[in-house]
């Protein structure tokens, strides 16, 4: 009897010799959702896990593999059946992230997800967090209601879109008084400013705006030559820009975790209505010069109209994800 229990219920993730369980469990759990990135570092988990014990030579307990890696899982008879991976956000060092909550479906019901995030929460806690945030699938009504009930509350979500195939659109010219252009380098603060009128303070709290991610790099200008020569899809940056100021902004990077592209899209308040599906008719004709897809994009619910535009030109709704937060 003692026995079984030691071999049942929760305890501490241990990365020396969980990480290959836990990595089957994610897949099982999210197969639905994992993309190339999932993938990899699903694979990533596997080889660190086969380790084993060294892995406490990599700088031992204080180390980034097991600092990304705490957290908690849930034993019946000595079989990994559940995981809760916690976290400290990268900024502010207060906040914290919940993820990876996964109970195999066998098991599912059985209150083991609400046990585990009974923990992380009391994790946090002890850490002196002052909050911590999750993101779930809008549509995964049996998850919602335990964060709810333990006092998570939506902040915002974001849509996950993808267009499979690129047919080359027509360009429509801009509005009145709306000009569209290459992004310039003296266009990083404004377009740092544009982001923090666009972004909601919700998202901006879990998710800080930086200036140094308007900045085009040597290093980012270099490999788009790189790229170009090599035949492969430069990126591409186009502003929009009216009364002398940015009220738009478009970006096309190469997007490894669907060997296609990734298309992000900023818009003002003052113009959303007004210039989304022009902006995003010239990224998708960037794209048909190099490949014909697939074409995915990130965007908030808080910005229906960039939702409707990427719709409007064919993209399909994948899933969306909430991002919910419960303050301690």
């Amino acid at each position: 009897m003692h026995r079984r229990s030691a071999l049942s219920g929760l305890r501490p993730v241990d990365p020396s010799r969980d990480l290959g369980a836990v990595a089957d469990l994610i897949q099982s759990a999210f197969a639905d959702d994992l993309d190339e990135a999932g993938y990899a570092m699903l694979r990533e988990m596997r080889a660190l896990g086969r380790l084993g014990p060294l892995l406490w030579w990599v700088g031992g307990p204080a180390s980034g593999v097991h600092q990304m890696l705490s957290g908690f899982v849930w034993l019946e008879e000595g079989k990994i059946v559940g995981n809760v991976t916690v976290t400290r956000a990268p900024y502010p060092g207060d906040r914290w992230i919940i993820s990876n909550v996964a109970v195999a479906p066998p098991y599912r019901g059985r209150g083991i997800g609400r046990r585990l995030m009974e923990a992380a929460i009391e994790m946090v806690c002890g850490r002196r967090g002052r909050s911590v945030a999750l993101q779930v699938r809008d549509d995964n009504d049996p998850a919602l209601h335990v964060y709810r009930a333990l006092g998570f509350q939506g902040l915002f979500g974001t849509v996950h879109l993808r267009l499979d195939r690129v047919v080359v659109p027509e360009t429509l010219p801009p509005r009145d008084g709306i000009r569209i252009r290459p992004f310039a380098s003296s266009d990083a603060l404004t377009a740092y400013r544009l982001a923090c009128a666009a972004i909601d303070q919700s998202a901006q709290d879990e998710h800080p705006v930086r200036p140094a991610q308007f900045e085009v790099t040597v290093e980012q200008r270099l490999g788009d030559w790189l790229r170009k020569m090599a035949g492969r899809m430069p990126s591409l940056r186009l502003v929009a820009e009216g009364d002398a100021r940015l009220v738009g902004i478009v970006t096309v990077q190469a997007a490894a975790q669907v060997s296609g592209s990734l298309i992000t899209l900023t818009v003002h308040p003052n113009a959303r209505g007004l210039i989304e599906e022009t902006l995003l008719r010239h990224a998708l004709n960037h794209v048909s010069r190099w490949s014909h897809g697939p074409v995915v994009a990130r965007h908030p619910t808080f910005h229906p109209a960039g939702v409707a535009a990427f719709r409007s030109l064919g993209f399909r709704t994948e899933r969306t994800l909430l991002w919910m937060r419960r303050d301690l």
